[in-house]
């Protein structure tokens, strides 16, 4: 390179410029295009998004001019028009950068802005729009109640709205502890003297653990005041902003005084316990005053979870929530560290030993059924509260109070565990007459789904009827029997006169659990459910199902009843069988405003149950009855005055045990059919063997017997003896006599077609004997006493001998599938041969598992 090579790079640049210049002026406007384009001169810079991103294939960075270019001088790299057009374009985006992070930076600070603004503005708007009630008010709505009455217009009782107690409210904050107030302070907000109704901080601390997952509220008592005195607990944050303007005009209206006594009448401690007053008794049996700062803590812990932090429920937890307390009690200086080091948390009375003022357990049942039945009826609680409506009952005071003496007095020496309940309806109008669920707070056992036993058998007998089999015909009553690969035997050692060809009334009246196993079979066990449906007995029970296996088929258990109903639901059924009609239960009458106006009349209307025919319908149900009308007496448990009733008892057995799990009696006569029904728990919840208190076993005609007959004989006296309506025959209605080839083992013959082919005592430890010379039995055998045990005498052939292994006609051992396995158990649904009848009060070995057995004696 020349001597020119040294030159400058601006006299290069001049040369260079001179150069374009003359370029320019000779080549004419077509080389205008390499002139550097500038931002202002482009003529689509209107249009120009700035947003938009560069040419794909340019690098995205501004600081390198090497950028390659079309030019095949590589003399023009480095200088020249395009080298000024890249460098423009780097200083275009910049430029643009710079702008979009100036808009952002200006989105930020109105953001911010606005953040802090429109709330202020939102809060200040809402607090001179937003009503709050004065806690006078609320306290008055509090302790609004519910007047429940019987059907004479005597009180059952006073309920408040929401829990059924009476609620006692403290009228000044001195009827409370110093302990107390501080113990509330405590677990739920120490500052409360000092802040302004709300904590900024708790709910900053509140909405970071919603964010993060975690758990755990920011409000004060104040705010939680006004969401109870609102009543509205929606998880929105509408809510919740218009929760604090609240407490914030709250604070301001109303001293910290008037603010806490009113959130101590409100809160909730569990134990169906509103307002400290009720606490304070449910928890110590104390008054507020009288409360200890270990016995405050305690209730102070348990707003924050009701149950879950009752020690009687939890103790762990229950513990830990109450150490949390005193802790910060101690913190707050309102007890010293050595009380905290030495306190120990007391022990409360039993979770059920409270039950509101003079309120009992039962009767907040019934509430329960009334306050239900009214919601479906499109009423409220808060209506019924706050217009001071009576609500008068279907029950009656004096069936209501038989119904009570009846159970208190049978079971009065009677294990603890058992729990009966007893239900009454008008058979005319299904009115519920007397209600007896539990004397536990919480357990209503009247409305609890229940194994029916041999109390079921009747609806076998309506199915039989409804194809026109009559009571008159016989069925196969042997035992034992295999009958659809599953074998079935009588308990004890109950047995027709003639086994083979045993009637319907006489299966009945002595429980035969093989002859209706065959009835049901061979009316079709789908038949039986619907006759029960037909009674009454509910369709479904919380949307399943019900008298059905889960996979939809109705197995022939359904004849010992192994599928669950209510008490509530046997005497409903029953009802229908007295007449033929069937009406929903019910338990409310009429509805009266303060003065005693009627406001609403309630009433059902009865229906034909098993027929489109009323006649007809009636005529089933009386052809039902007649082969019930035995059972009573045969039972030992005749009405007086020889009233005809109509009756059935039941047993459930307890798994293979060996043991009952429920015994059963249910009745009715024209007036009145009651349903009385036991069962029995262990100390964890669990079925457990129903024992009476010398340990045997309690079946139907027993203890829950005993209760029926007392209460219907209570009920019925001075009423008129009804007879049950005269049923035209359907079918065969008569047993044939015994024939010379079938000599009948009766004592004597019956005095008519219509009674009983047999003489029993009413007498439940007798089995009916027969002539020596017309006896069944085997010579020597004695069907009063046990048999098959090792000091027993033999039994006769119808039963298993004593140490024989009972087989499957499949060859599997008894209890397992055809496959070896062992069955699947599910507890709501018994196997058939879980219900026993008749069996005797000593019985050396009872009947293997596999046996299905039922009771009645």
């Amino acid at each position: 390179m020349g001597p020119d090579a040294t030159t400058s790079h601006g006299q290069g640049a001049a040369v260079g410029g001179v150069a374009a210049s003359a370029a320019a002026s000779t080549n004419g406007p077509d080389s205008a295009a390499r002139e550097p384009e500038l931002l202002t001169h482009r003529a689509n810079q209107g249009a120009y998004n700035y947003y938009a991103d560069d040419d794909p294939e340019e690098p995205d960075h501004y600081d390198e001019y090497d950028y390659p270019d079309d030019d095949e001088d590589p003399g023009d790299d480095d200088f020249g028009d395009s080298a000024d057009d890249e460098m423009s374009a780097a200083r275009a985006r910049k430029a643009r950068r710079k702008k979009i992070w100036r808009r952002i930076r200006r989105t930020c600070y109105v953001g911010a802005a606005l953040m802090f603004l429109v709330p202020a503005v939102a809060f200040a708007v809402l607090y001179f729009k937003l009503d709050v009630k004065p806690p006078a008010k609320v306290a008055r709505e509090y302790n609004t109640s519910i007047a429940l009455k019987y059907n004479d217009g005597s009180l059952i009782n006073k309920f408040s709205e929401s829990d059924g107690t009476t609620r006692v409210l403290i009228k000044d904050l001195s009827e409370v502890s110093k302990d107390m107030q501080h113990a509330i302070l405590a677990a739920e907000s120490a500052n409360f003297y000092s802040n302004p109704g709300f904590s900024p901080t708790g709910i900053a601390r509140a909405a970071w653990k919603q964010l993060t997952g975690g758990q755990g509220g920011g409000s004060t008592i104040t705010q939680q005041y006004v969401k109870r005195s609102t009543g509205n607990d929606a998880h929105t944050l509408q809510r919740k902003f218009t929760e604090i303007v609240r407490a914030f005009k709250l604070t301001n209206q109303y001293s910290k005084d008037t603010i806490l006594k009113a959130y101590l009448n409100t809160a909730y401690y569990g134990r169906d316990a509103y307002g400290i007053h009720n606490a304070a008794d449910a928890y110590f049996n104390k008054l507020p005053k009288e409360l200890n700062a270990a016995e405050s803590a305690v209730l102070a812990g348990m707003v924050q979870l009701p149950t879950g932090n009752d020690p009687r429920v939890n103790p762990e937890q229950g513990k830990a929530r109450w150490e949390y307390v005193i802790r910060e009690m101690a913190d707050n200086g309102w007890i010293t560290k050595q009380q905290e080091k030495t306190l120990q948390i007391p022990t409360t009375e039993p979770r059920f030993a409270w039950q509101g003022e003079g309120i009992t357990a039962n009767q907040l049942l019934i509430k329960k059924r009334v306050l239900l039945e009214l919601e479906k009826a499109g009423y409220t609680r808060s209506e019924l509260s706050s217009q001071g409506l009576q609500v008068v009952t279907t029950l009656d005071p004096e069936a209501q109070q038989a119904a009570i003496k009846a159970v208190n007095t049978v079971m009065q020496d009677q294990p603890d565990n058992i729990h009966p309940s007893l239900v009454a309806t008008d058979p005319s109008s299904g009115a519920v007459r007397a209600y007896y669920g539990s004397d536990v707070v919480g357990l209503d056992w009247a409305n609890t789904p229940q194994e029916p036993g041999s109390s079921f058998k009747p609806f076998v007998t309506l199915a039989g009827l409804k194809k026109g089999q009559g009571i008159g015909k016989t069925y196969d009553g042997s035992s034992p029997q295999t009958i659809a690969g599953i074998k079935y035997v009588n308990a004890g050692g109950v047995r027709c006169d003639r086994p083979k060809h045993c009637g319907v009334r006489e299966a009945t009246t002595k429980s035969v659990n093989t002859a209706f196993v065959n009835m049901a079979l061979k009316f079709g066990t789908d038949k039986v459910a619907e006759a029960a449906h037909e009674a009454g007995v509910p369709r479904k029970r919380d949307g399943k199902a019900t008298l059905q296996s889960s996979d939809g088929t109705v197995q022939a258990k359904i004849a010992l009843g192994a599928y669950r109903v209510t008490p509530l639901n046997m005497a409903n059924a029953y009802g229908a069988l007295a007449d033929g009609k069937r009406v929903e239960p019910r338990f409310v009458a009429k509805i009266l405003n303060g003065e005693g106006e009627l406001v609403q009349k309630f009433g059902s209307s009865p229906e034909p149950a098993f027929a489109d025919s009323a006649q007809r319908s009636k005529n089933l149900a009386a052809n039902v009855t007649e082969s019930m009308l035995g059972v009573a007496q045969h039972s030992g448990r005749a009405l007086a005055g020889d009233r005809p009733v109509a009756s059935k008892t039941g047993t459930h057995q307890l798994g293979d045990t060996g043991h009952n799990s429920k015994a059963w009696m249910v009745g009715y006569t024209p007036q009145l059919s009651t349903a009385v029904a036991m069962g029995a728990n262990n100390k964890g919840g669990a079925q457990a063997p129903l024992l009476s208190s010398n340990g045997s076993d309690v079946f139907g005609s027993e203890l829950p017997g005993a209760v029926w007959e007392e209460f219907m004989n209570s009920y019925h006296e001075g009423l008129p003896v009804k007879q049950f309506p005269k049923p035209d025959p359907i079918g065969q209605f008569r047993t044939p006599p015994p024939t010379p080839t079938q000599p009948s083992t009766s004592s004597q013959p019956p005095t008519s077609p219509e009674s009983p082919t047999f003489s029993l005592p009413p007498t439940r430890s007798d089995i009916p004997t027969g002539s020596e010379s017309a006896s069944p039995y085997p010579p020597g055998y004695d069907p009063g006493e046990p048999c098959g045990g090792i000091f027993d005498q033999p039994c006769p052939d119808e039963r298993p001998g004593a140490g024989d292994p009972e087989q499957r006609p499949d060859g599997n051992e008894p209890g397992q599938r055809p496959d070896g396995n062992e069955p699947e158990q599910r507890p709501e649904e018994p196997v058939p041969q879980q219900d026993e009848d008749n069996r005797p009060e000593q019985q050396a070995v009872r009947p293997t598992p596999t046996q299905a057995r039922s009771e009645e004696r």
